[in-house]
């Protein structure tokens, strides 16, 4: 459906600079069908503004959720998702996790509501960890969100490969205790605790 007047749609640009995301990240919002767009006879995205204003507006009603620390999990792997769940819930009721299977489940999850803490696997299904993270590495969210990458020694060198971490994400390793991770995890809510008084 398209429409003529010019002030009522956005290129996916403009709705990345409004909905302060990379031009990516819309795109997978508006091909997940969280944003409502058509596209040109070019193959240019065209987004409804009106829809961009509700994702806004979606973003401004959020209860205040500052009392709480929001994990995001995102990880193909369901049983190493339910043991970290159980582990991170154990750190009291301020914490509340969310969980997703992969880097476009995360970024559409991140647009409705940006959690104080990404925890990600590397290699996983449709989108994995390393594209989800060059996907952020120019938004809004990487200056109030905190980023851990549970990886394993091997996959290191494919990283590299693919150009490394982008800067800010800490990497935590899959084969060492959980408990360096709860303390990590303890930090991180200390630190939010400071900075939300």
């Amino acid at each position: 459906m398209q429409s003529d007047h010019s002030d009522e749609i956005m290129s996916t640009r403009d709705a990345a600079k409004c909905l302060g995301v990379s031009v990516r990240t819309v795109q997978l919002w508006v091909e997940s069908g969280s944003l409502q767009a058509w596209k040109t006879p070019g193959g240019h995205r065209r987004i409804f503004r009106q829809s961009v204003n509700e994702m806004l507006a979606a973003r401004t009603a959020m209860p205040n959720v500052s009392e709480f620390f929001e994990i995001l999990i995102c990880s193909g792997d369901a049983t190493a998702v339910s043991l970290m769940e159980e582990q991170l819930t154990a750190l009291g009721s301020q914490v509340r996790i969310r969980k997703v299977s992969n880097g476009f489940e995360a970024l559409i999850q991140m647009g409705e509501r940006c959690p104080n803490l990404l925890i990600t696997d590397l290699f996983m299904p449709n989108m994995d960890g390393l594209q989800m993270l060059k996907a952020l590495q120019n938004t809004a969210f990487v200056q109030t969100m905190k980023i851990i990458v549970a990886s394993e020694l091997h996959e290191d060198e494919e990283v590299e490969k693919r150009g490394g971490f982008p800067p800010g994400v800490t990497k935590f390793s899959k084969s060492a205790p959980f408990d360096q991770l709860l303390s990590l995890v303890t930090d991180y809510i200390d630190v939010s605790k400071t900075q939300s008084k």
